[in-house]
């Protein structure tokens, strides 16, 4: 800021900055005093003043390495709302100790869980998930269209580790997919191959595609994922983890059968 004398002396320069304004000025708002005289100190926030040195203006816009702080903390945020989602989807939330389980989706397909079976002709997102495994761990079918009948068959099954940066996907045509981070990964009947973290996948000779992850605590986790008929079966057994997902919350309300019931318009009959 340049004030002018008030001594009537306008000249074509009078309101001009002074010499050298534009690098005071970088200076001023870094927290610096007006070369001039002007006591009036500006203050930059943080993020807008680590590397205003780099700029001959004082980084007023904000050079790349102020705004890469800037923007870092954001991403930091929008982390911690992710593993939020993720939490509410089944990775962390809501979830049951179980020291033994046994569950499955088999067929056209029927669900199991220790014990209890139920028929369910929907694709299952969360088929069952654990936060027992760092990066979580999650089995999810993808169920073919239904045919006239109505009958669905598991088109494909898939295992995600990692959050999601592990995928193991077996479909009903017996095509195995494997990435680990970015990377595709192929696999040979027979062979086993580990994934880091405990886990590890291995392809059966009948290409059956059997995945297992444990963590340090003994809590493990093995999956099966066979091809039969039209469809895809998946079956696990769990030690000593969290679980939660369809097969955990069991069958829902059963509908009701025959006619229903038709309510009479007029309401049940009044005393007089």
């Amino acid at each position: 800021m340049y004030v002018q004398p008030l001594d009537g002396s306008l000249t074509p320069n009078s309101l001009a900055a002074p010499t050298g304004s534009l690098e005071g000025e970088g200076a001023l708002l870094q927290g610096a005093a007006l070369p001039s005289g002007d006591n009036i100190s500006r203050f930059l926030p943080p993020w807008l003043n680590d590397n205003a040195a780099s700029s001959p203006y004082g980084d007023v816009y904000g050079s790349s390495g102020s705004m890469q702080g800037l923007f870092g903390s954001l991403m930091g945020v929008l982390q911690q709302l992710t593993q939020m989602l993720q939490s509410l989807m089944g990775y962390g939330g809501n979830q049951r100790y179980f020291q033994n389980a046994t569950g499955s989706s088999d067929g056209d397909p029927h669900l199991s869980f220790n014990g209890a079976k139920w028929n369910d002709m929907a694709s299952q997102p969360n088929l069952v998930s654990s936060d027992s495994f760092g990066g979580g761990f999650r089995v999810s079918t993808q169920v073919t269209s239904p045919n006239g009948n109505g009958v669905t068959w598991n088109q494909s099954a898939t295992v995600s580790l990692n959050n999601g940066a592990t995928a193991i996907t077996l479909n009903n045509d017996g095509q195995a997919s494997i990435t680990n981070y970015g990377r595709q990964i192929s696999i040979g009947r027979g062979q086993t191959l580990a994934l880091g973290d405990g886990e590890s996948v291995t392809c059966e000779q009948n290409g059956t595609l059997r995945v297992t992850a444990q963590n340090g605590t003994g809590g493990r986790i093995e999956t099966t994922l066979s091809p039969e008929g039209k469809g895809v079966n998946v079956d696990l057994a769990a030690h000593d983890v969290d679980l939660s997902g369809t097969l955990v919350n069991g069958p829902g309300p059963t509908p009701p059968t025959g006619p229903l019931p038709v309510p009479d318009p007029y309401g049940p009959p009044q005393p007089l």
